[in-house]
């Protein structure tokens, strides 16, 4: 039986939910400083080389602690997945369906999350993505639903194994396509959730820190030089000249309003740039 090779990111996801809303050490002590306390990582290896790539899971577990609203409305919709036709938009729109089944699970959503969860399952179909080491993931995720620490660890190794596939098939790009989606999606869904415009907001804080995570993503890419990710790239780098202000800074000013302003901007273009091509 072919198992598709997808699902197996996708339940990574839900691995990620369960154990980031079991932990303890993952709850917002409002008594420290919340800059770079990140935990939902996505290690890549690559040439010898472990790329730390962000997550939008973290960002949405952030905005969940931080009581921040649950932005329905913003949400992509997941009827319009049969409107991108080429590899590009379908990478990149699953990597913003996924996102957003991500951010439904947090927030508690579980009926839209399984909308989500089909939507990006219609797209690996479309996307003739299958192969059947997914067996082995499956039945070590059922043998250790209760081993959080394991649960964990197959997580991490689910999108190794995914790398080494896509590599195999010469398709290492598509990876870069999903981890920008993803990375986009969850930075629109928090600047969407800032109400008002302190700068001194946790989650406007969190915002700025994805400085530092992008200059990863976009050296990512570059690793996996082509055509497509160089398109990616130039779209990254223009986001990146914009957080680059923030070095401008004093030491006690992490952003500036119209620095927050801008940065929201670049980010909401490039969102719907991805959702509105075919």
């Amino acid at each position: 039986m072919k198992i598709q090779i997808i699902k197996y990111l996708i339940i990574s996801v839900f691995i990620i939910v369960l154990t980031s809303c079991n932990s303890d050490n993952k709850k917002l002590d409002k008594q420290t400083d919340t800059a770079l306390s990140y935990d939902n990582f996505i290690d890549i290896k690559k040439s010898g080389e472990t790329y730390k790539i962000p997550s939008p899971m973290e960002l949405f577990i952030f905005l969940k602690e931080t009581k921040s609203p649950f932005l329905a409305d913003k949400l992509h919709n997941p009827q319009k997945y049969s409107d991108y036709m080429t590899k590009k938009t379908r990478a990149l729109n699953f990597g913003i369906y996924t996102a957003d089944l991500a951010y439904c699970a947090v927030f508690g959503d579980f009926q839209k999350a399984i909308f989500y969860f089909n939507t990006s399952q219609r797209l690996a179909d479309e996307m003739g993505l299958y192969e059947g080491y997914g067996e082995q993931i499956a039945a070590r995720v059922n043998n250790n639903l209760s081993n959080i620490d394991s649960l964990i660890e197959i997580s991490a190794e689910s999108y190794d194994l995914i790398n080494t596939f896509l590599e195999e098939q010469g398709q290492a790009d598509l990876l870069g396509l999903f981890l920008v989606g993803g990375w986009v999606e969850g930075l629109y869904l928090s600047v969407e959730s800032v109400k008002g415009l302190d700068v001194n907001s946790p989650v406007i804080e969190r915002i700025a820190d994805q400085q530092l995570l992008l200059e990863n993503l976009i050296n990512y890419l570059k690793e996996n030089s082509c055509k497509i990710n160089d398109d990616l790239i130039k779209d990254l780098e223009n986001i990146q000249q914009t957080f680059d202000d923030l070095y401008f800074n004093d030491e006690n000013t992490i952003i500036t309003q119209k620095q927050f302003v801008n940065i929201s901007n670049e980010v909401i273009l490039l969102r719907n740039k991805y959702i509105n091509q075919v």
